[in-house]
């Protein structure tokens, strides 16, 4: 399964003119209805006014906070955004199945999504054990410039 990311039309202006709130940066599941569409700008179109969202057994609904997110200086010219992985165990049943995730700034008056996460399937953990997204090593998002 190949995990991919891909940005909204309008991240790379947030992160870049520094208007994103690092501290309330979330990630929220999304079933299997959700898709990826550039242009969007409001976490409601993402989502679908929320009908989208998976949530329950441990998993929160609004997504979950994202621990310690950074943009820092790659190779002199570039940025990359990281964070502390998600690991969420499940209580009371299963996570999921999630299709996939948004992160998104919930400090923005509309929620402004950053990047859509495809899971390429079905992801889900049993009632006891985690749930995890692991950021790659080169960060959620990696910027080289050319």
């Amino acid at each position: 399964m190949a995990v991919t990311t891909q940005p909204y039309n309008h991240t790379a202006t947030l992160i870049n003119g520094g208007t994103i709130n690092l501290a309330a940066l979330k990630v929220m599941l999304l079933s299997d209805s959700a898709s990826f569409t550039a242009a969007n700008t409001e976490l409601t179109q993402v989502t679908n006014a929320g009908a989208f969202e998976v949530s329950g057994n441990g998993w929160t609904a609004g997504g979950r906070a994202i621990a310690n997110a950074t943009v820092t200086t790659v190779e002199t010219s570039g940025s990359m955004l990281d964070a502390d992985d998600i690991e969420v165990t499940a209580t009371g049943g299963p996570i999921g199945p999630a299709y996939g995730a948004v992160v998104y700034d919930d400090s923005d008056p509309d929620d402004a999504p950053l990047f859509f996460i495809n899971f390429d399937g079905p992801k889900s953990s049993d009632d006891g054990i985690p749930f995890v997204i692991r950021w790659s090593s080169n960060g959620i998002w990696r910027v080289l410039k050319v």
